[in-house]
């Protein structure tokens, strides 16, 4: 079955500046684990924190069972969607990316199901998120690669998922990663991020290392001219 994909084709994004910064949303743009703790609850059931994964964790309040994978996946689908008066801004995203905006592309890359894609478009909308979106089943190493195809500066690429991280450190090597979580509840069972992989706090923190990475980006070209004789 082929993977599904809802939003703007890559080739019709606008380029303006030379550098691209990639965000997921579900806990790095819109909070996720928070809204869906609320949900959980309003349905008797309660979110622990025993590992890292949904499945398993989401326990009925009576019973202590655990959920079933199908009635998961139904509660998340009810989230995404009432995701318009669930899913509030992660705290402080709005502020760096609009600080950012000047010296960076800015793409939203989420793997939500594409039948959502309205509901989000328009939740991000109101929050004065604007940025293109696209809202795909398909890999996000796929996705990245050919984004990475059309900017010539430095990719960075920010998810929650340490598995997403490491699918697009496969497909662009060169790519900068970053591990943002809004919700602190699963950090203390956080897989291992790939190498060479930033770890941010919260937004502040963020924004403070894409700021390094754009301003390192003329240093390491630089160095690469000078290397190999060409002119930078």
């Amino acid at each position: 079955m082929t993977a599904r994909t809802r939003g703007v084709p890559v080739a019709d994004i606008e380029r303006r500046r030379d550098a691209l910064l990639v965000l997921d949303i579900d806990e790095v743009v819109l909070q996720f684990i928070g809204p869906f703790q609320t949900l959980l609850r309003e349905n008797g059931i309660e979110l622990h924190f025993d590992s890292y994964k949904l499945t398993g964790n989401a326990r009925s309040q009576a019973t202590g069972a655990a959920l079933a994978s199908a009635e998961l996946d139904g509660l998340m689908q009810r989230l995404y969607a009432e995701q318009a008066s669930r899913q509030p801004p992660a705290e402080g995203v709005q502020a760096a990316l609009s600080a950012l905006d000047p010296d960076v592309d800015i793409v939203f890359l989420t793997a939500m199901d594409p039948d959502y894609h309205d509901e989000r478009r328009a939740t991000l909308d109101r929050a004065g998120l604007a940025y293109p979106m696209i809202a795909t089943e398909r890999s996000k190493g796929g996705v990245v690669a050919e984004l990475a195809r059309r900017w010539d500066g430095p990719i960075v690429f920010i998810d929650d998922l340490p598995p997403n991280l490491e699918t697009v450190r496969r497909s662009v090597p060169h790519a900068h990663l970053v591990h943002l979580m809004a919700h602190h509840g699963f950090r203390p069972h956080l897989p291992a991020l790939p190498k060479g992989a930033h770890a941010a706090r919260d937004w502040t923190d963020a924004e403070q290392i894409v700021r390094a990475i754009l301003a390192d980006a003329p240093k390491r070209r630089d160095a690469a001219a000078t290397t190999t004789g060409r002119p930078g």
